[in-house]
């Protein structure tokens, strides 16, 4: 793909005309956070101009060309490439071609090609096309039971019941995957549910791209793979009602094709540092980080919109973190923090974490001199007093967070633990590569809402008041581990939860 450039001058017009004024003036301390600001930056973010900021994209781009020139004029040392505020890294894009996607259902004599967008969907694997007999493995479940030696490298077919794309759903193919008690499949066939629309295995289609998986994974209308089981001298209607994993498919054999594409892109993280006051400590530093980057452009929703703005995520995030590097130069070159202050906003996160992976396998500063990661990840909706933060049992950022909290009850938050410990929030999102080499690392969230990767996670949906005050948290949170000699540390639950994940010490 070709990189699109835009010029700071390009950037600075689209985002004035956009929002029709200039920020507010800088404010010397923790006020210079404020709600009218948020919601500037997530407006120009979240906007449909930037279609979404998928990665990579122009929109992506753009946003990244936004924000380095933010970091510029807050007077941020440049830290990415060749003396810039961007660092790229290199991201091997596979995307689906439509014209080679396909589905070929056969039996016997009998063949029928498979309407792309219709009556199926392909999650596309490691491998571009995979062919070969079925397994019939049961119904899909988010607690699979084992499966016999014999299905071990099929193709496994599975009935999936539901109606639509939900938690429950997902949770069911989440249970299909590979691993030991999954037997090393060479596919995944879903058999929809005979109440799956059209609309959901086109949307599941669209939002197939620039995804992938170990293998592939296909999703068959129920109609089509009940014309295919009657030539194979089988009642689809009589199989889905077993309840045990079942060999005998007569001769049913399918070829999937993803149609995948390669292509190279180099897509930025934006990063900046402002230098700490003190001599024995500036060569420390804390990481304020979110994701700039979300999904692009998808299936139109019922309403046709086909941009999914991403507002919360992680416009939110994104819009924090410029606040604070905001209001952390508004300080005085004397009452700045001891400590150095990295601000990083990522791509890749929505594809797998990737940006910050870069990031801190190539630091601009030491990676053993980074004490903190402090990542910030859709903070705008939800309850209004209240902020999760992930992890923070296992570190001594969690025991400093309820500190500050407590020594500002103006901000009226309560910081709370994991509310979804069963979503495993700790490991998806970009905190989790800093934590992986042994830094110290707290993740705040409001947590997922009905428009969690929707097109309706628009500006309008903000509590842009909460955020602000949560920025202002973080900022307090930061100053402290900034201005504090003693280091973060991990708890032994978090020592322990590392050597679990990383296997290090």
């Amino acid at each position: 793909m070709r990189h699109v450039r835009y010029s700071t001058a390009a950037v600075l017009l689209l985002f004035s005309a956009a929002l029709g004024a200039q920020s507010p003036p800088h404010a010397p301390t923790s006020a210079a956070i404020s709600a009218a600001d948020v919601k500037a930056r997530i407006g120009f973010l979240a906007s449909d101009a930037l279609k979404g900021r998928d990665t990579p994209s122009p929109g992506l781009e753009m946003a990244a060309a936004y924000i380095a020139n933010e970091f510029k004029t807050l007077g941020l040392q440049p830290a990415g490439d060749s003396g810039t505020f961007i660092q790229r890294w290199l991201y091997e894009r596979r995307a689906m071609s439509s014209s080679r996607v396909g589905a070929v259902l056969s039996a016997n004599d009998w063949k029928r090609p498979l309407k792309y967008l219709e009556e199926f969907f392909v999650i596309p694997g490691q491998q571009d096309s995979v062919s070969g007999a079925i397994f019939y493995a049961g119904v899909a479940s988010a607690r699979p039971g084992a499966l016999p030696a014999a299905a071990r490298g099929q193709i496994l077919a599975f009935y999936i019941p539901g109606k639509t794309v939900d938690e429950a759903w997902i949770g069911a193919i989440r249970g299909t995957l590979p691993g030991t008690e999954r037997s090393e499949p060479k596919a995944i066939l879903l058999l929809l549910d005979p109440e799956f629309a059209k609309d959901q295995i086109s949307f599941l289609a669209t939002n197939a791209q620039g995804q992938d998986g170990p293998v592939p994974i296909a999703g068959v209308s129920y109609e089509a793979a009940k014309a295919w089981f009657a030539q194979a001298g089988m009642n689809l209607d009589e199989v889905r009602a077993r309840t045990a994993p079942d060999a005998a498919v007569g001769t049913a054999t399918v070829t999937i094709t993803a149609g995948i594409e390669s292509e190279a892109a180099h897509p930025p993280n934006v990063v900046g540092i402002l230098p700490g006051s003190d001599p024995a400590l500036r060569d420390t530093y804390v990481v304020f980080s979110a994701h700039m980057d979300h999904v692009g452009v998808g299936a139109p929703n019922a309403k046709g919109d086909s941009i999914f703005n991403g507002a919360d995520d992680d416009a939110s995030g994104t819009s924090a973190v410029l606040e604070l590097a905001q209001a952390f130069a508004a300080l005085p070159a004397a009452q700045r923090p001891k400590r150095s202050l990295i601000f990083l906003t990522v791509s890749g996160e929505e594809k797998g974490l990737f940006g910050s992976k870069h990031f801190v396998e190539h630091p601009p500063v030491p990676a053993s001199k980074i004490v903190a990661n402090i990542n910030i990840d859709m903070i705008g909706r939800n309850h209004p007093d209240t902020v999760v933060a992930i992890g923070q049992e296992y570190t001594t950022l969690g025991s400093i967070a309820q500190q500050v909290r407590t020594a500002h009850p103006e901000l009226k938050l309560v910081v709370a633990p994991d509310l979804w410990p069963q979503e495993q929030l700790f490991v998806r999102s970009d905190h989790f590569n800093f934590a992986a080499k042994n830094i110290p690392a707290i993740f705040f969230t409001t947590g997922l809402h009905a428009d969690y990767h929707q097109p309706s996670d628009q500006v309008e949906t903000i509590d842009t008041e909460k955020l602000a005050r949560i920025a202002q948290l973080i900022f307090h949170l930061g100053q402290s581990i900034a201005t504090n000699a003693q280091a973060p540390t991990w708890t032994e639950q978090g020592k322990a939860l590392m050597k679990a994940f990383t296997g290090n010490e």
